[in-house]
């Protein structure tokens, strides 16, 4: 059941289709406040379509009302919703979900869905210090890639180590790494970061 203070609806979709009809599909779940156009997403996003992809990138935003408190039940329904109402017309054999910080709630309650239990998933930043999102990573049987910053606020090191006791994830962890996987104090360390978070995910998808 949807909680109420969250009404199901429809999140505004950016659907990038190839020319050709292609069996394979990318979702783009952001952060609440990190976008598809944050370069984390956007050269993801970039690769996947480059690679044949379609990419459907879900373009929720909050007010401070709904994040505070946020209704995670809710919110997960909705990115259903969407996916479901967007992709309704089309059929795909492969699928990735790239989710971002607060997308990776949504991710977790994706993969129980039969639709996406065997899309393979790359948790970006996962919110660690979330049970719903720690256990999902924990016994997700898809293949799937954590990929997060020992300085996140959302960094926990004895939930990161015990990840690695799934043999269906592959973890990463990116020293001095924010929630943005970026080091603020350090501009050109920032973009050797994201090249090196982007060429672990060209990597994990081949």
């Amino acid at each position: 059941m949807i909680n109420q203070k969250l009404e199901v609806k429809t999140f505004p979709t950016n659907l990038m289709k190839q020319k050709a009809t292609t069996t394979k599909l990318a979702i783009i779940l952001p952060g609440a406040g990190y976008t598809s156009q944050g370069p984390l997403l956007h050269f993801s996003s970039g690769h996947y379509f480059k690679q044949g992809f379609d990419v459907l990138q879900v373009n929720y935003s909050f007010s401070e009302a709904e994040l505070n408190p946020f209704d995670a039940d809710g919110f997960s329904a909705n990115v259903l919703h969407t996916l479901e109402e967007t992709l309704k017309e089309t059929t795909y054999d492969q699928c990735f979900i790239v989710a971002k910080s607060i997308g990776t709630i949504a991710l977790a309650s994706l993969l129980k869905h039969p639709t996406f239990n065997s899309a393979s998933a790359i948790w970006l930043t996962p919110l660690l210090h979330r049970d719903d999102v720690y256990q999902a990573m924990l016994e997700a049987k898809n293949k799937s890639f954590c990929i997060i910053g020992d300085k996140d606020f959302c960094y926990r090191e004895d939930r990161f180590a015990d990840l690695k006791s799934n043999p269906s994830l592959k973890t990463l962890l990116i020293p001095n790494g924010d929630h943005s996987l970026e080091n603020k104090e350090d501009v050109l360390g920032s973009i050797d970061m994201l090249k090196d978070v982007i060429n672990n995910i060209i990597k994990f998808s081949n």
